[in-house]
């Protein structure tokens, strides 16, 4: 996979899927090598959220020996600038607004796009530009706070719940309660929406 070659049509995915709705829908591309699975997601509110879920695309993900995941979700950002130390720049991926605005005080609508390989993380983001009568989203401009790659053991905490996506399996016998779980997750509606690939799932 080319890596930078993937973020950017990830992005372009991303922002097609957004472009003429109130909301940008919430998902996971599971990437396998032939082929590719989307994965509509529920909720991203609460830790307990993002733990279901981190284990839901782990299951799609080994299930189909997927070696990269795709992220796309909106989220409020209210940080113009990266900051230089790690703590400071853990902060503002989570609430990084455009240094292009005058405003500092009011957050800024954003689309999220993370690319997760075994080795690195890969962060995108976007402002997403709204029509003012109907409130659609028409446009994007480019966070370039935002734009940041990371080695997978240097990934910020808020990456966290996606942790485990590329843990190796167990031993040949040997079977965690962790391991069970996911094999539940595999028989659950959204797991098996995903396993259908992206042309594919209209039809399902």
């Amino acid at each position: 996979m080319n890596q930078p070659m993937a973020i950017d049509e990830l992005v372009s995915v991303a922002q097609a899927e957004a472009m003429g709705e109130l909301d940008a829908p919430m998902m996971a591309i599971v990437l396998a090598s032939e082929q590719s699975y989307d994965l509509p997601i529920n909720s991203l509110e609460t830790d307990a959220d993002k733990a279901r879920w981190g284990l839901i695309i782990r299951a799609a993900r080994e299930h189909v020996e997927a070696d990269a995941v795709a992220v796309l979700y909106p989220a409020w950002t209210t940080i113009r600038e990266k900051k230089a130390d790690a703590e400071e720049d853990e902060r503002s991926i989570e609430t990084v607004e455009d240094s292009t605005e005058e405003d500092t005080t009011h957050p800024i609508d954003t689309l999220f796009v993370q690319l997760h390989t075994r080795d690195h993380v890969y962060w995108r983001g976007f402002e997403q530009i709204r029509d003012p009568k109907h409130r659609r989203i028409v446009g994007f401009r480019r966070i370039k706070a935002l734009s940041t790659d990371y080695k997978r053991d240097e990934e910020p905490s808020i990456a966290s719940w996606l942790s485990t996506l590329f843990e190796p399996l167990p031993e040949h016998g040997e079977e965690t309660a962790v391991d069970m779980e996911l094999a539940d997750l595999l028989e659950e509606p959204e797991v098996s929406a995903a396993l259908y690939p992206r042309q594919l799932r209209a039809l399902h």
